[in-house]
């Protein structure tokens, strides 16, 4: 039988996953972490070091669980030291591979700073795009504009093949028209099972209009209609 997963939106791109052993708490920056089972493992991702994307409060977690793992984007480490008494810390750069545990973790390269995560552990496999995405800024160099969608979508070609249960992917409104892009190439490309759209800036309405206009073109995913901070998702 497939156990669940429990998802809670906490803010922007935070999140917190609860599998049958584990929690993944993702680029916590503020919000309220729910309460933790103490005997469960927990495993913080922050994907760089951005600050809506990390905070160092995540430190302060330590005591949460009977075991905490930091999993790092390896800007963090020169960007912060409050990580150094941390007994369980490792720094990942783009295209590395990481076991600790039962959670098995690969990085790509973000199209912004750090990386992003793909995780597979008790039998799921869940990505994080921290600020991988395709960024297309009106009034930027064409050049640039340019890179950020080669690099993003070469990015893509890692999901070649692959199946996901659960996928966190920026919907960013700040980029006008261009907001979407990144998730419809997603929404086109990659076989995931759930998608959360995140990085929304509170713009709740985005994601709502984003669901009632995609959901018939996709049978084979949810994305899901984030309303606020502290939603719960049971998925199967």
């Amino acid at each position: 039988m497939e156990h669940t997963l429990k998802v809670t939106y906490i803010y922007h791109s935070g999140f917190l996953v609860e599998t049958e052993r584990s929690y993944l708490l993702f680029d916590y920056w503020k919000g309220e972490i729910p309460p933790l089972d103490y005997k469960k493992e927990l495993y913080i991702f922050a994907s760089h070091a951005h600050r809506d994307h990390f905070s160092e409060d995540i430190f302060k977690l330590e005591n949460r669980c009977e075991k905490v793992c930091y999993i790092l984007s390896a800007d963090i480490r020169k960007s912060s030291r409050s990580w150094a008494g941390a007994e369980h810390v490792h720094f990942m750069r783009a295209h590395e591979t990481l076991d600790v545990d039962n959670v098995h973790v690969e990085t790509l390269l973000s199209t912004d700073a750090g990386v992003a995560f793909l995780i597979r552990t008790d039998g799921k496999t869940i990505y994080h795009a921290g600020d991988l995405h395709w960024w297309h800024w009106p009034g930027e160099p064409e050049e640039d504009n340019r890179w950020h969608r080669d690099a993003f979508q070469k990015e893509m070609e890692h999901f070649s093949g692959k199946e996901l249960d659960v996928s966190f992917v920026v919907l960013d409104p700040r980029q006008e028209e261009a907001g979407t892009w990144g998730m419809d190439y997603f929404l086109k490309h990659v076989r995931s099972r759930y998608i959360f759209p995140m990085h929304c800036w509170n713009n709740y309405r985005m994601i709502r209009e984003y669901k009632a206009k995609n959901d018939a073109k996709y049978p084979t995913c949810e994305i899901m209609g984030i309303t606020g901070p502290g939603q719960e998702f049971v998925l199967e």
